[in-house]
């Protein structure tokens, strides 16, 4: 069977004529079938000249046509112009056509409108794609302009045509309330405008519009326990907005999208269901934020022990954060300064002016200079966090905030760091936590660009081991409510069923 390639510019009417035929007989027959390849100017001149020197032909003036037997791009048997075009087509299917001039410039003008639409078109979703759109969903506007001050200066997170931001809220969606969202991060919105495009950010319409084209999709609505509710109303209301959530992902959402959850709340959980009910996007693109529930500790035992934050490490954060997490304080890594005596210290009158040894730095945990036990440590952090919310008025963000900016620092590096984590991610049952479940532990990116747990971690002590079994505990005891997983879970065993009847001869 024959394929036909048509080829000329897009304004010439003989072009036209032919596009025309081709499609009146690629209607009438099955077995007709064409393609076009239209260009302008300067293009065309140099496409016909490597035409014309790949095979061997002498053909200047468009239309050109052939056909290529069995498949597209097999071997070419030029027709040849338009009129070698009608002579094929009156000898093989009985076919004249006659259109007054007139007609064929109408429809050469159509015609070169459509191209220059689509080239266009094409043009801006090239455009397109040369933009990292993010998404931030859900926080206001003192949360905004923190952040993006904190996104447009991250390395690498923009592409060839810089970083778009999209700002949506659920509840001002709409009417006057979007209008007001609109104008508290009007005068922020200009002061970005200086650095980058005229379109670095706006504000989604709807939820739709919030994830379609999005390459990072930041979730940071405050999803809290109300005053008046109890723990299965909360978790009900939050397991809501992720089936509503993972709904529109499902019917627009790109396949490579990036979901990042750092709101106040039950991150894991929420970041679970969407793992059960996300079918589009990779589940290992699904994390939630949990190294900030450790930065308090930081400080406080940087207090208690006199070593300096900025020696130490942040400490190691496992579990299903939000409902039940341990902050591992004992195991925080500090850089210490220790003095190597030479054996002149040993004899060395007072008062010598000669070196004694040499000052060599080396890693060392801070148990061994921590006295305050972890549940006082736990309860002071909380204190702190309590009062701070109570004169806020609202929940604190900032350490969400930096947590998610360092997070995306290393995710969009251009080298792959070797840095270890804790991150909430899809477990693969490291640690005895069970696969599938969103759980906060150390974590490492592999070479794919992936998050995967770092199961060499060393678990330093027996009261570890027993924190994590209780939020594993918790976390079944959820799941388990909600039917999580349950659903795959009966799938798999109907299908291992069958095959075991297949295989019995069932």
């Amino acid at each position: 069977m024959p394929y036909f390639v048509i080829n000329g510019e897009p304004h010439c009417p003989n072009y036209a004529h032919a596009l025309v035929v081709a499609q009146y007989l690629s209607e009438k027959l099955p077995n007709f079938i064409y393609k076009k390849v239209e260009m302008n100017g300067l293009e065309w001149a140099e496409y016909v000249h490597d035409l014309n020197k790949q095979n061997r032909w002498y053909i200047a003036r468009g239309p050109i046509v052939w056909k290529e037997i069995n498949m597209w791009g097999g071997k070419k048997y030029l027709i040849g112009g338009l009129s070698e075009f009608w002579e094929y087509v009156y000898c093989y299917y009985g076919l004249e056509s006659i259109i007054p001039r007139a007609d064929l410039q109408k429809l050469a003008s159509d015609n070169l409108k459509f191209y220059e639409e689509h080239h266009q078109h094409s043009a801006q979703r090239q455009k397109e794609k040369d933009v990292r759109n993010i998404t931030i969903y859900g926080p206001g506007s003192f949360e905004n302009n923190f952040l993006l001050s904190e996104l447009v200066d991250v390395p690498n997170l923009s592409k060839s045509r810089g970083v778009h931001f999209k700002l949506f809220n659920q509840h001002c969606a709409h009417s006057e309330k979007h209008r007001e969202l609109l104008e508290d991060n009007a005068e922020y919105i200009n002061e970005l405008r200086k650095f980058g495009a005229h379109d670095i950010a706006t504000i989604a319409k709807d939820e739709r519009d919030a994830i379609e084209d999005c390459d990072v999709f930041i979730y940071l609505e405050n999803c809290t326990k109300q005053s008046d509710e109890d723990e299965d109303t909360w978790l009900d209301r939050c397991y809501k907005k992720m089936l509503q959530l993972a709904d529109t992902i499902n019917r627009v959402a790109k396949r490579t999208l990036l979901i990042i959850l750092a709101n106040p709340g039950p991150t894991c959980f929420m970041a679970t269901c969407l793992v059960d009910t996300c079918t589009k996007i990779k589940l290992s693109n699904i994390v939630a934020v949990s190294a900030h529930k450790g930065l308090p500790y930081v400080r406080l035992v940087s207090e208690k022990t006199g070593v300096p934050a900025c020696k130490m490490s942040a400490p190691p954060v496992w579990g299903f954060v939000g409902l039940h997490c341990f902050v591992d304080s004992r195991n925080i890594v500090f850089k210490a300064d220790m003095l190597r005596p030479y054996e002149r210290a040993l004899r060395a009158p007072p008062g010598s002016t000669l070196a004694l040894g040499t000052i060599k730095s080396e890693l060392r945990k801070i148990s061994y200079m921590l006295t305050t036990e972890e549940d006082e440590l736990a309860r002071e952090v909380e204190n702190r966090k309590t009062t701070i919310e109570m004169r806020l008025e609202r929940p604190t963000m900032i350490g969400n905030i930096r947590a998610l900016v360092s997070l995306i620092r290393l995710w969009f590096a251009p080298k792959r760091s070797d840095e270890i984590i804790c991150l909430g991610v899809c477990s693969d049952h490291s640690f005895q936590i069970p696969a599938g479940v969103v759980f906060s532990q150390p974590v490492m990116l592999d070479e794919k660009g992936k998050w995967t747990p770092y199961s060499k971690f060393p678990l330093m002590s027996d009261d570890t081991r027993k924190h994590i079994e209780e939020s594993i505990e918790v976390s079944n005891r959820v799941l388990d409510k909600f039917n999580i997983f349950k659903a795959k879970e009966e799938d798999t065993l109907q299908y291992k069923l069958y095959d075991y009847s297949v295989e019995q001869g069932g």
